[in-house]
Protein backbone atom coordinates (compact mmCIF):
# COMPACT_ATOMS: atom_id res chain seq x y z
CA UNK A 1 0.00 0.00 0.00
CA UNK A 2 1.31 3.23 -0.96
CA UNK A 3 1.99 6.39 1.79
CA UNK A 4 -1.19 8.49 0.14
CA UNK A 5 -3.42 5.31 0.44
CA UNK A 6 -2.63 4.81 3.71
CA UNK A 7 -2.98 8.04 5.40
CA UNK A 8 -6.35 8.13 3.34
CA UNK A 9 -7.43 5.00 5.19
CA UNK A 10 -6.26 5.62 8.60
CA UNK A 11 -7.69 9.41 8.03
CA UNK A 12 -10.91 6.95 7.52
CA UNK A 13 -10.73 4.69 10.45
CA UNK A 14 -10.20 8.02 12.51
CA UNK A 15 -12.62 10.03 11.65
CA UNK A 16 -15.17 6.80 11.98
CA UNK A 17 -13.86 5.79 15.51
CA UNK A 18 -13.84 9.39 16.73
CA UNK A 19 -17.81 9.71 17.39
CA UNK A 20 -17.68 6.23 18.68
CA UNK A 21 -15.03 7.24 21.53
CA UNK A 22 -16.17 10.32 22.78
CA UNK A 23 -20.46 9.98 22.34
CA UNK A 24 -22.13 12.28 24.33
CA UNK A 25 -18.45 13.81 26.25
CA UNK A 26 -17.98 15.41 22.67
CA UNK A 27 -20.94 18.15 23.24
CA UNK A 28 -20.15 20.69 25.95
CA UNK A 29 -22.90 21.98 28.14
CA UNK A 30 -25.23 24.40 26.77
CA UNK A 31 -26.01 27.16 29.49
CA UNK A 32 -29.16 28.13 27.13
CA UNK A 33 -30.33 24.86 26.88
CA UNK A 34 -30.36 24.75 30.67
CA UNK A 35 -32.22 27.80 31.74
CA UNK A 36 -34.88 26.81 29.20
CA UNK A 37 -34.86 23.70 30.27
CA UNK A 38 -34.80 25.51 34.01
CA UNK A 39 -37.79 27.46 33.11
CA UNK A 40 -39.62 24.20 32.23
CA UNK A 41 -39.10 22.09 34.86
CA UNK A 42 -37.68 23.92 38.01
CA UNK A 43 -39.44 27.24 38.31
CA UNK A 44 -42.11 25.84 39.95
CA UNK A 45 -40.39 25.58 42.90
CA UNK A 46 -36.90 27.25 42.61
CA UNK A 47 -35.95 30.58 41.65
CA UNK A 48 -33.66 30.21 38.61
CA UNK A 49 -32.61 33.82 38.15
CA UNK A 50 -33.03 35.83 41.36
CA UNK A 51 -31.67 34.88 44.88
CA UNK A 52 -35.27 34.37 46.78
CA UNK A 53 -36.43 31.37 48.26
CA UNK A 54 -38.64 29.58 46.02
CA UNK A 55 -42.13 27.31 46.75
CA UNK A 56 -41.32 24.51 49.70
CA UNK A 57 -38.31 26.76 50.90
CA UNK A 58 -36.60 25.47 47.47
CA UNK A 59 -32.97 27.42 47.50
CA UNK A 60 -32.70 29.51 44.47
CA UNK A 61 -30.27 28.73 41.58
CA UNK A 62 -28.32 31.65 42.77
CA UNK A 63 -27.70 30.38 46.49
CA UNK A 64 -27.22 26.91 45.25
CA UNK A 65 -24.41 27.95 42.52
CA UNK A 66 -22.84 30.07 45.59
CA UNK A 67 -22.66 26.99 47.78
CA UNK A 68 -19.14 26.25 48.24
CA UNK A 69 -19.71 22.67 48.03
CA UNK A 70 -21.86 23.28 44.55
CA UNK A 71 -19.98 21.21 41.80
CA UNK A 72 -20.75 20.12 38.44
CA UNK A 73 -20.70 16.67 39.37
CA UNK A 74 -22.78 17.10 42.25
CA UNK A 75 -25.30 19.36 40.53
CA UNK A 76 -25.91 16.57 37.30
CA UNK A 77 -26.12 13.99 40.33
CA UNK A 78 -28.87 15.90 42.35
CA UNK A 79 -30.63 16.47 39.07
CA UNK A 80 -30.82 12.92 37.82
CA UNK A 81 -32.34 12.26 40.85
CA UNK A 82 -35.79 12.87 41.19
CA UNK A 83 -37.09 15.28 43.59
CA UNK A 84 -39.56 13.97 46.36
CA UNK A 85 -42.04 17.31 45.86
CA UNK A 86 -42.36 17.11 42.17
CA UNK A 87 -45.00 14.88 40.20
CA UNK A 88 -43.15 12.04 39.48
CA UNK A 89 -41.79 12.38 35.80
CA UNK A 90 -38.72 10.21 34.40
CA UNK A 91 -35.43 11.76 35.61
CA UNK A 92 -33.62 13.93 33.32
CA UNK A 93 -31.18 12.27 30.22
CA UNK A 94 -27.18 13.02 31.60
CA UNK A 95 -26.99 15.33 28.57
CA UNK A 96 -30.43 17.58 29.84
CA UNK A 97 -28.64 17.49 33.57
CA UNK A 98 -25.28 18.73 32.60
CA UNK A 99 -27.03 21.31 30.68
CA UNK A 100 -28.71 22.47 34.40
CA UNK A 101 -25.52 21.94 36.10
CA UNK A 102 -23.88 24.46 33.63
CA UNK A 103 -26.62 27.32 33.81
CA UNK A 104 -26.83 27.26 37.62
CA UNK A 105 -22.91 27.57 38.20
CA UNK A 106 -23.22 29.94 35.75
CA UNK A 107 -25.49 31.88 38.26
CA UNK A 108 -22.69 32.22 40.85
CA UNK A 109 -21.23 35.68 39.62
CA UNK A 110 -24.68 37.24 39.97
Amino acid sequence: MNAALWIITLCGFVGALVPLVTGPFAQAADVARGRSLAQIYCSPCHFITTNQAGWFSAPSFVAIAKDPATTSASLEAIIETPHPKITPRAAPSPSDAADLAVYILSLKQK
